[in-house]
């Protein structure tokens, strides 16, 4: 009767869950990808002069440190105020706000 219907809603729930979840890692893995390849783009155009050499001079190394340095700090801030923004849209979207 109804307890086997409440079993199955809330194993219905559990999956859709588990499916979020898997949803929203699934968005996160590309999101850093994203991230990632528009660092080392940004980052390898900045930097790379030469292509002579097969490995990186003193002052390219220099310079990706630096930039690969800055870029994940300014992703974390706007990270940060991306994260207060949303918390604050929920919190005005709350029927109990």
């Amino acid at each position: 009767g109804s307890w086997s219907r409440w079993r199955q809603s809330k194993s219905k729930c559990s999956a859709m869950s588990n499916q979020q979840k898997l949803s929203a890692a699934k968005n996160e893995i590309a999101a850093f990808s994203d991230m990632y390849n528009r660092m080392l783009k940004q980052c390898f155009e900045k930097c790379v002069e030469h292509f002579h050499d097969s490995e990186l001079s003193l002052g390219e190394n220099t310079c990706i440190d630096r930039c690969v340095g800055k870029y994940t700090e300014t992703q974390a801030k706007v990270g940060e105020v991306m994260s207060k923004v949303t918390a604050q849209m929920q919190q005005t979207q709350s029927p109990l706000g």
